[in-house]
């Protein structure tokens, strides 16, 4: 482990608290809401200050989108990669869903504020250690194992595209207009994801 100094300590813990109180201020009034002043104020500093460690508000944005992306992938990535792929698939959209009901600032901000992706190459460094990059590695799995079955229009990317957006709805409308509603979610996510599987898994 390399050693760390006392000021090298204090100023990851600032970083952190930065990063804290961006979430927190994001999920109880939006982006609109997040400023440098608002944040020293929630932490109790001076706004000058924040400056020795991000460059302005986009720039702390962007390490929240960044963090979030990479608590996104670990969540994803404990899922037990063992499964029978159709098992494993449903299991990794569970986690996706899981994410944003427990992390929605988190998820909130990184489907809002991030650029899009503009061209192939970006695309294939997007793949690489990331959420996305887990989804199709699962459905190549199963298409390599036989149980998967593409179709010369519904190939291995687009395949993920299908999935990934069945997904998302499920979790975007967990995280914001169905917080809190009374009804039972896992059964009908579970239904969903099975119901896609099986689709994966028809022969015609």
């Amino acid at each position: 482990m390399i050693a760390t100094s006392p000021k090298e300590r204090r100023q990851a813990r600032t970083r952190e608290a930065i990063l804290e109180a961006a979430q927190e201020i994001i999920l109880e009034a939006g982006t609109d809401a997040l400023s440098m002043r608002a944040i020293a104020q929630r932490i109790d500093y001076s706004p000058a200050s924040l400056y020795e460690y991000f460059g302005g508000k986009e720039e702390i944005i962007g390490a929240v989108c960044q963090e979030g992306a990479k608590q996104l992938f670990i969540q994803m990535d404990q899922v037990d990669k063992s499964l029978p792929p159709a098992e494993y698939m449903q299991a990794i959209g569970h986690a996706y869903i899981r994410f944003a009901v427990e992390q929605p600032a988190y998820f909130l901000l990184m489907f809002t504020s991030q650029s899009p992706i503009q061209d192939a190459e970006e695309a294939a460094a997007s793949e690489e250690g990331s959420a996305f990059g887990i989804l199709l590695d699962s459905i190549r799995r199963g298409v390599e194992a036989g149980v998967f079955h593409q179709r010369p229009d519904f190939d291995v990317l687009t395949i993920a595209y299908a999935a990934w957006a069945t997904v998302h709805g499920l979790a975007m409308l967990r995280a914001t207009h169905l917080q809190g509603y009374p009804m039972d979610f896992a059964v009908g996510e579970r239904e969903t994801l099975a119901n896609f599987s099986r689709g994966l898994m028809a022969t015609e």
